[in-house]
């Protein structure tokens, strides 16, 4: 038994060497794309619509969800630079829908109580429909194509 956990052993050993060599790599060769660059930006934004928009608007249960969002897309831009992609999208994804959330619960307190009891949840195919009729968005084909 002792000989098969030297041998894990030493199998970890130039795993973790092999990935962080490997991790080392890809951030080196993407910290100056410019799609990552581009990416940055767009946290950034994330970051003034947060201090600008949604704090000073939304109850703090509905800024939350917008709080988790630019959580996610830091996530999402360290996943990706270091080439975990399927990471990166998942949490972009989440992104993208804790965005929605945030400004569906802001004018939906009721059914925002009712999700922080468990007894509510409205999927992303119900989101989209609700904002893409919105009154104040103008029923926006752009954030349509964008998003879904």
């Amino acid at each position: 038994m002792t000989h098969l956990r030297d041998e894990i052993d030493a199998n970890h050993a130039v795993f973790f060497k092999d990935w962080t060599a490997a991790l080392a790599k890809n951030v080196k060769d993407l910290e100056s794309n410019p799609v990552f660059v581009e990416s940055y930006r767009r946290i950034t934004v994330l970051q003034a619509i947060k201090a600008h928009i949604v704090v000073p608007n939304y109850t703090a249960e509905s800024a939350a969800f917008y709080s988790e969002a630019h959580n996610d897309a830091l996530v999402s831009h360290v996943a990706a630079s270091a080439g975990a992609w399927r990471t990166a999208l998942q949490s972009l994804r989440s992104c993208i829908e804790n965005v929605l959330c945030a400004v569906y619960y802001s004018e939906h307190p009721v059914e925002l109580e009712l999700w922080g009891a468990g007894e509510f949840l409205i999927g992303y195919s119900d989101l989209m429909k609700y904002l893409e009729k919105h009154p104040r968005l103008g029923g926006s084909t752009k954030m349509s194509r964008a998003l879904g």
